[in-house]
């Protein structure tokens, strides 16, 4: 009867390799293994099957192996098999576990790079752990796509690129050594070839006259972990139903009696070769072992890190999703303040900030929105001063003029004003659009945001217009004449006379008694119609030679372009205060102090909360991925 061997390094990197491998750590925490590559003629499955002592591979033509094998060998007094995926289960009938390995490959034509985990318990085996990958192919097979090569080169540097993986080469003898497939693979990854391991199988069929002991001394290709030789049933042995124990007494024969390997027979064949690679693996483990720790470390205190910094979101008991949706709210809010308002070392150094560009437009674009030239035109004070007059003489200046071209000019600030309420809007937008891209994995928290500030950002939009408005309308409503900035003196050439004016009376005539035509021209109906307008014309005229009339156009225009310009400024400076202050300002107060208790008041707040149940879902996974880790670092620690 066979003892179990003590606990060791090997069971214990074993261990730690089920549970990495269970927690998706399988590729990225690379462990010290043995991986074995070689071309599908190579002889590696049969390499495996002898060092095992059963046949336990499935075969067949073209790729049958799809995905990689974790192999881990324990002596063991029963003999019998357990898979990863089927833990509770014990498979004795080795034909069984053949087809259960075939049942774990993926379909016919892919690859997968996600091990089938296989413990072998036998009487006949080392403690050993290997890994068995798909034999590299140079020409596809019917059905089998181009980028299968590519596939199974591609998987295979995965596993045997990390330094902590040694690399049985499996290389028959019968071929060049120059065309290899497993040693040009292991060059690229191993190029001083310090852990690669050379297997030359099928010495047996070797030209006559010609032997391999060059390779196997070390002398053609040097490989610092050496070579050893191997004998493998031949596919007709195989046919013939030639078992394991066939073949490793055929193979002890023939390196004995066999003159140029018989002087080395001792250091020839399966046996060997199974001693030599668990004496070079406890070797490597040994070597490994402190950088695995520290990887180990590494790993951990990351995973320590980003689940404090989770948990500290997340609060604690049944609330704790309530709490994160909030927790992410307000760290949105404190990216768009900061975006408007600044005022803090986090500030951006790389881009220009929302606010600083609400700052430039209001004082360049807006600016120049507003610098509109809405000085009186002369033909058109004409006019009102004489349509004010109506059927009445005029004595003096009709104070009302200035109230009709006061309306008219101010008036055209208001569309103006609201299109520089437009543009700092457009900004804000923008700025909470880029501020929310920090909730893109929370879409439903995120839309319900967007909602609730655009709905608030449309109604200050629409108020702060309004008041803009009201402004205008009150500036237009009233001429203050009293206003202390408004100088209002000009010289006695440009005040007009105090008595009647002869309104239609033409200055320019040369002849007083020559009398104007005022006939109405034929088509004019009853005052109207194009008639009325070439009438109409001609009065203007009139009014335009008139000087009395001229010399109030000249005071009026004057005293307007004095006032108006007091009004510009009023302007000017109230739509940047009522921009920020009834635009901006309400939009921030809503986001500081109204979002977050309108999110949680809101009906569908439960539907929010489903947002992060992925995060929830992570947090658990690293809490498990900790735990997990702390027990593997415990598992190596008396190593």
């Amino acid at each position: 009867m066979v003892v179990q061997e003590e606990y060791d390094l090997i069971d214990a990197m074993n261990s730690l390799q089920v549970k990495l491998l269970n927690n998706g750590f399988n590729f990225d925490l690379p462990l010290p293994q043995i991986v074995v590559v070689g071309s599908q003629s190579a002889g590696k499955s049969s390499v495996l099957e002898n060092i095992v002592g059963r046949e336990f591979l499935p075969r067949g033509k073209g790729v049958v192996t799809r995905r990689p094998t974790l192999i881990q060998l324990y002596p063991c007094a029963e003999e019998y098999v357990v898979f990863g995926h089927k833990e509770n289960e014990r498979f004795e009938n080795f034909d069984d576990v053949k087809q259960e390995i075939l049942s774990q490959m993926p379909p016919q034509h892919t690859f997968s790079s996600v091990p089938i985990q296989v413990k072998i318990y036998s009487p006949r085996v080392l403690k050993l752990t290997l890994v068995d990958l798909p034999g590299m192919v140079r020409v596809t097979v019917d059905g089998q796509s181009e980028s299968s090569i590519r596939e199974v080169r591609q998987m295979i540097l995965k596993y045997i690129t990390p330094p902590e993986s040694l690399i049985l080469a499996v290389t028959p003898a019968n071929q060049d050594l120059v065309s290899s497939d497993a040693l040009e693979i292991a060059s690229t990854v191993d190029p001083e070839r310090r852990r690669t391991i050379g297997v030359l199988t099928k010495l047996d069929i070797m030209d006559e006259g010609t032997d391999a002991r060059d390779i196997i001394e070390n002398r053609q290709i040097t490989l610092k972990k050496g070579w050893i030789a191997v004998l493998n049933r031949s596919q007709q042995e195989i046919d013939d139903g030639r078992d394991i124990p066939y073949i490793l007494e055929k193979e002890k024969r023939f390196f004995s009696e066999k003159s140029c390997y018989s002087h080395m027979s001792e250091r020839m064949g399966t046996k060997y070769l199974q001693s030599t690679l668990q004496k070079i693996l406890k070797t490597h483990i040994q070597a490994a072992l402190p950088e695995v720790r520290n990887k180990l470390s590494e790993r951990l205190s990351m995973y320590e890190k980003k689940l404090s910094m989770f948990e500290s979101n997340t609060g604690e008991g049944s609330g704790g999703k309530q709490f994160y949706i909030i927790k992410l709210v307000n760290t949105f809010i404190e990216d768009i303040v900061l975006k408007l308002i600044g005022n803090s070392e986090l500030v951006d150094m790389k881009m220009i900030s929302a606010g600083s560009f609400i700052n430039f437009k209001l004082n360049t674009e807006v600016q120049r929105n507003l610098s509109l030239k809405v000085h009186p035109d002369d033909k058109e004070m004409t006019i009102i001063i004489a349509n004010l007059s109506g059927i009445r003489g005029s004595i003096s200046f009709p104070s009302l003029a200035l109230d009709s071209v006061n309306r008219d000019l101010v008036s055209r600030y208001r569309i103006h004003m609201e299109d520089s309420v437009d543009c700092i809007k457009k900004i804000l937008e923008e700025a909470v659009v880029e501020s929310a891209a920090m909730l893109d994995r929370y879409p439903a928290t995120k839309a319900e945001v967007l909602f609730r500030i655009s709905r608030t950002l449309r109604k200050e939009m629409e108020n702060t217009k309004q008041k803009l408005r009201e402004h205008v309308e009150a500036e237009m409503f009233y001429v203050n004449l009293e206003h202390p900035d408004l100088d209002l003196s000009v010289g006695d050439s440009v005040v007009p006379a105090i008595g009647p004016t002869k309104v239609w009376q033409d200055s320019d005539s040369s002849d007083s008694n020559e009398e104007e035509d005022t006939s109405l021209p034929d088509d004019t109906v009853n005052g109207v119609g194009d008639g009325f307008d070439l009438r109409a014309q001609h009065l203007v005229k009139i009014l335009m030679r008139n000087d009395s009339t001229q010399k109030k156009v000249k005071y009026l225009s004057l005293v307007m372009k004095k006032y108006l310009d007091i009004v510009h400024k009023q302007i000017s400076d109230l739509t940047i205060k009522y921009i920020l202050c009834f635009l901006i300002k309400k939009v921030l107060d809503y986001v500081k102090i109204d979002l977050v208790p309108t999110l949680l008041e809101s009906a569908n707040f439960k539907s929010l909360m489903n947002d992060c149940d992925e995060d929830f879902r992570l947090k658990e996974e690293m809490q498990i991925n900790c735990a997990c880790l702390e027990e593997a670092l415990d598992y190596i620690q008396a190593f």
